[in-house]
Parts: structure tokens; sequence; C-alpha cells
């Protein structure tokens, strides 16, 4: 079975491995078809298992850390390979032990990798707006530093992600966003479209958190989810098609570690 992965050459690196997956290539039913990484959706778990492994196998690592996402700022440091992880809720992982990969699931919100060249540092972050505010990516970065990591030497790229023409958000939402300082830095993260509607520029917002975490080197996939039906699941997409019933959709991964 041949997966499909998408790798950034600002993480092409001999001592790691890497790669945003899609979904293709895996052994889950519509509609999860068919590299679904998520057990807390309605996929059949074994499937899910042995897609896993096409990951593992993929990247050729021993182990695969996943994480109970919660738009969070809380981020795991992974000190041993027999570290176990059982619904432990958290949207950023960091570690300096080879063979182990971190992984970011995604549905529209963004998969971040980050890598410390010197130090041999990784870390990886699931970045939807409500954690980029509380401050995931800063979080990030200073687990990544508790280990040894210098931010001046980190390198991150930004996946595949929901972009601004496709991502209509209420003025709610809006408001929460105009009163944090990557707003008022760039206020192109916002598109206003009427009294109560806004275009909102997700991987822009990512962008100015992490000019103002220090991370000047980083890049970005810059691929829209929403639109890339064919390559991605997205959850929006899910929830405008099958309107009104609840959105049936699965998870793709996104997966960084260092080479045992």
């Amino acid at each position: 079975m041949t997966i499909n992965k998408i790798l950034h050459p600002k993480l092409e690196f001999s001592d790691i491995t890497h790669g945003f997956f899609t979904r293709k290539g895996g052994y889950s039913q519509s509609p999860y078809n068919s590299l679904n990484c998520s057990f807390n959706v309605e996929d059949n778990e074994s499937d899910v298992k042995k897609n896993l492994t096409l990951i593992c196998n993929e990247l050729k690592l021993k182990k695969l850390i996943k994480l109970n996402q919660i738009h969070s700022s809380k981020v795991i440091v992974v000190k041993n390979k027999d570290y176990k992880i059982s619904n432990i809720k958290a949207d950023g992982l960091v570690t300096k032990l080879k063979g182990v990969g971190l992984s970011v699931l995604g549905a529209d919100c963004a998969p971040i990798l980050f890598y410390d060249k010197i130090s041999k540092i990784i870390g990886a972050c699931h970045a939807g707006w409500r954690g980029v505010i509380k401050g995931i990516i800063e979080s990030t970065i200073t687990n990544m530093e508790s280990l040894g990591a210098n931010r001046n030497n980190i390198i991150s790229v930004i996946g595949p992600a929901i972009h601004k023409n496709s991502y209509e958000i209420k003025k709610d939402v809006a408001l929460i966003v105009k009163k944090t300082e990557f707003y008022k830095n760039n206020q192109s993260i916002l598109f206003q479209l009427n009294d109560d509607k806004y275009l909102f520029d997700l991987p822009l917002l990512i962008k100015e958190s992490l000019i103002s975490s220090k991370i000047n080197n980083f890049g970005n996939v810059d691929i829209d989810t929403y639109k890339k039906s064919s390559l991605f699941f997205s959850h929006r997409r899910s929830s405008h098609e099958n309107f009104p019933k609840e959105a049936k959709t699965g998870r793709h991964i996104s997966v960084i570690g260092l080479v045992d």
C-alpha cells in the first residue's frame, strides 16, 4: 500500500525524518478514507492501528507519540522511549530521543513541526486559533529550550491548514482575535465581509506568533485543506457538505522524528 506525504525542504536533514501526510494510501473506509489516524472519530479501530503502523514504517520510526488535542498551550516533554501516553490532553510534544515520532493530527487546524539542527531537539504542535492565542507556539519553543535548544537555531514549518478564503468566522471570534498582539502587528489576519462575518487567515496568525517568539527561519507547506478534498480531511468542509447533520471526517497526520 502506497501512502502519500509532503516533505518540506527546510526540514530535509539526514538526522531527522518527517512528513505531512495526506489522506491517501490507508485502510479506512468512507468517510474516513483512507489514511485516517484518529481514534476519536467513528472509524474502525483496527484500520486506524494499521494506518499508524504504515506511518511508522514509512518514516522508519520505532514509536509514534499521539495526544488528545484540546486547543490548549500544554506541551509534553518526552524523556524516555517507554513513555506512555494514555489519552493525555495536550497540544504539543518535544523530545531529543531518537527513533520516536512526534505527531499532530489535523483537519483544518495547522500542524507545526520544529527542529533545532544544532542541539538535535524536535517539537510538534497543533495550532488552531484558540491554541495560538493561548500560546501553544511559545510553549513548544520554551519546552524545547528546557531540553537545551536555542530558539535562534530553531527551524519551523507550518503544515497544511485551512486558508483565509475558506475560513469565514463570526464577529465574536473576530473580536477575540483583534485583541491579540498578532492582529495589532498585522491586521491582514482578518478581512471584514459585513457587520457579522470575517475571513480569517490562520496561517498568517501563526506566522505572527512565530515572529513574536523570535523564530525567523520558518516555512509553510501552503496548502488549503478545505479546497484540497482529494488530499486532506477538512472538518469545515465536512460540516458544510453534511449540514444540518454532524460533520464526519478523518484526521490526517504530520510527524517529525530523530533518526535512530
